[in-house]
């Protein structure tokens, strides 16, 4: 459940931040916008759960900036644990027609249902979505006859001869 809310929140957040930040609040009306606030690579550890059903959360701290530049940056917190935060530029990877896509780093926090804390963070540019944690799982190792298979395979490929 806090996976849906937590992925909701973001799927907002993204989709507001790609509307250019507010008329009235532009050096063309004499009301500069402010400068981007640093905002910390990781988010601290979820703290202890104060609402005890996750529909009732509150958001206790919204911090959002959108530059005209495209750059971008949010933070949000809920009385139930959850914690996000995201930054994004714009980078110019040139092209025709110039490709300008938005690369992104953020992190995200919560207390999974068996009170254990998640905490994920991320960088998505040119490679991908790459997530890190110790909460996503990881392969287990190639077992040793899969490995050694795997080897002659590639020595048979390698040297032309077929099965």
């Amino acid at each position: 459940m806090k996976y849906l809310v937590v992925l909701a929140a973001l799927v907002v957040v993204a989709h507001s931040a790609s509307f250019p930040a507010s008329r009235f609040n532009s050096p063309r009306f004499g009301v500069p916008s402010p400068p981007p606030r640093p905002v910390p690579s990781r988010v601290a550890p979820a703290p202890v759960r104060a609402s005890s059903n996750d529909q009732a959360a509150n958001i206790v701290r919204d911090d959002r900036d959108i530059s005209p530049d495209g750059s971008y940056n949010y933070a949000f917190e809920t009385d139930n644990g959850i914690a996000v935060q995201e930054q994004g530029t714009p980078r110019d990877f040139g092209g025709n027609p110039p490709l300008v896509p938005v690369v992104a780093q953020g992190s995200f926090a919560y207390t999974a249902p068996g009170g254990e804390p998640i905490s994920i963070s991320y960088v998505a540019d040119e490679n991908g979505f790459q997530p890190q944690g110790d909460s996503i799982p990881t392969a287990p190792p190639v077992p040793a006859q899969i490995a050694r298979a795997l080897e002659y395979l590639a020595r048979q490929a390698s040297g032309g001869s077929r099965f």
